[in-house]
Protein backbone atom coordinates (compact mmCIF):
# COMPACT_ATOMS: atom_id res chain seq x y z
CA UNK A 1 0.00 0.00 0.00
CA UNK A 2 1.46 3.25 -0.61
CA UNK A 3 1.12 6.76 1.06
CA UNK A 4 2.62 9.01 -0.95
CA UNK A 5 2.44 13.28 -1.70
CA UNK A 6 3.21 12.38 -5.51
CA UNK A 7 1.21 12.54 -7.84
CA UNK A 8 -0.93 9.13 -8.05
CA UNK A 9 -1.53 7.09 -10.79
CA UNK A 10 -5.42 6.97 -11.99
CA UNK A 11 -7.81 5.28 -10.01
CA UNK A 12 -8.92 1.54 -11.53
CA UNK A 13 -11.27 1.59 -8.43
CA UNK A 14 -13.78 2.40 -6.89
CA UNK A 15 -12.83 3.89 -3.16
CA UNK A 16 -13.00 1.63 -0.27
CA UNK A 17 -13.09 2.40 3.39
CA UNK A 18 -9.83 1.06 5.20
CA UNK A 19 -9.16 -0.26 8.57
CA UNK A 20 -8.63 3.11 10.33
CA UNK A 21 -10.84 4.81 8.46
CA UNK A 22 -9.03 5.91 5.30
CA UNK A 23 -10.48 6.07 1.82
CA UNK A 24 -7.90 3.50 -0.45
CA UNK A 25 -7.93 2.81 -3.90
CA UNK A 26 -5.90 0.80 -6.55
CA UNK A 27 -4.19 2.78 -9.31
CA UNK A 28 -3.95 1.89 -12.56
CA UNK A 29 -0.38 0.69 -12.25
CA UNK A 30 -1.84 -1.86 -9.48
CA UNK A 31 -0.76 0.59 -6.61
CA UNK A 32 -3.24 0.88 -3.94
CA UNK A 33 -2.94 4.27 -2.53
CA UNK A 34 -4.60 5.91 0.93
CA UNK A 35 -6.88 8.90 -0.47
CA UNK A 36 -7.70 10.76 2.79
CA UNK A 37 -6.43 9.11 6.30
CA UNK A 38 -9.43 11.43 8.53
CA UNK A 39 -11.62 9.72 11.15
CA UNK A 40 -14.46 7.41 10.56
CA UNK A 41 -17.98 8.97 9.57
CA UNK A 42 -20.90 8.33 11.38
CA UNK A 43 -22.12 5.78 8.90
CA UNK A 44 -18.82 3.66 10.27
CA UNK A 45 -19.91 0.45 12.17
CA UNK A 46 -18.33 0.34 15.58
CA UNK A 47 -15.34 -2.09 15.35
CA UNK A 48 -17.63 -4.64 17.81
CA UNK A 49 -19.90 -4.87 15.52
CA UNK A 50 -17.89 -4.81 12.47
CA UNK A 51 -16.16 -7.66 14.28
CA UNK A 52 -19.91 -9.68 15.66
CA UNK A 53 -20.79 -9.08 11.60
CA UNK A 54 -17.84 -10.58 10.53
CA UNK A 55 -18.24 -13.47 12.87
CA UNK A 56 -21.71 -13.74 11.73
CA UNK A 57 -20.91 -14.58 8.41
CA UNK A 58 -17.87 -15.94 8.51
CA UNK A 59 -18.83 -19.39 6.76
CA UNK A 60 -20.06 -17.15 3.48
CA UNK A 61 -17.16 -14.99 3.59
CA UNK A 62 -14.80 -17.95 3.68
CA UNK A 63 -16.80 -18.75 0.42
CA UNK A 64 -16.66 -15.42 -1.08
CA UNK A 65 -12.79 -15.65 -0.43
CA UNK A 66 -11.91 -18.97 -1.93
CA UNK A 67 -14.28 -17.88 -5.35
CA UNK A 68 -12.30 -14.82 -5.16
CA UNK A 69 -8.64 -16.26 -5.04
CA UNK A 70 -9.85 -18.82 -8.15
CA UNK A 71 -10.83 -16.10 -10.11
CA UNK A 72 -7.64 -13.82 -9.54
CA UNK A 73 -5.99 -17.44 -10.50
CA UNK A 74 -8.11 -18.15 -13.38
CA UNK A 75 -7.33 -14.25 -14.61
CA UNK A 76 -3.86 -14.84 -14.41
CA UNK A 77 -4.10 -17.51 -16.62
CA UNK A 78 -5.31 -15.19 -19.25
CA UNK A 79 -2.68 -12.87 -18.90
CA UNK A 80 -3.22 -10.44 -15.99
CA UNK A 81 -0.98 -10.18 -13.48
CA UNK A 82 -2.05 -11.07 -9.89
CA UNK A 83 -2.56 -6.96 -8.94
CA UNK A 84 -4.49 -6.54 -12.24
CA UNK A 85 -6.69 -9.40 -11.48
CA UNK A 86 -7.19 -8.37 -8.21
CA UNK A 87 -7.65 -4.56 -8.50
CA UNK A 88 -10.20 -5.76 -11.76
CA UNK A 89 -11.89 -8.23 -9.48
CA UNK A 90 -12.31 -5.30 -6.78
CA UNK A 91 -13.80 -3.07 -9.17
CA UNK A 92 -16.36 -5.31 -10.14
CA UNK A 93 -17.53 -6.37 -6.72
CA UNK A 94 -17.77 -2.87 -5.70
CA UNK A 95 -19.56 -2.05 -7.98
CA UNK A 96 -22.21 -5.15 -7.17
CA UNK A 97 -22.22 -3.84 -3.73
CA UNK A 98 -23.28 -0.36 -5.25
CA UNK A 99 -26.69 -1.28 -7.39
CA UNK A 100 -29.34 -3.47 -6.24
CA UNK A 101 -30.73 -6.42 -8.07
CA UNK A 102 -33.02 -4.00 -10.00
CA UNK A 103 -30.27 -1.44 -10.93
CA UNK A 104 -31.41 0.64 -7.67
CA UNK A 105 -28.53 1.58 -5.38
CA UNK A 106 -28.65 0.11 -2.40
CA UNK A 107 -29.41 2.00 0.92
CA UNK A 108 -27.04 3.11 3.06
Amino acid sequence: MSESNDRPSTPATAPLRGPRGSLLYSGSDGTQYIVDGGPAGPSDAPLPQAFQALRAGAAELEAITVLCRAWVEAASAQGLNRQQAAAVLLGQLGQALEVGEEGQPLPR
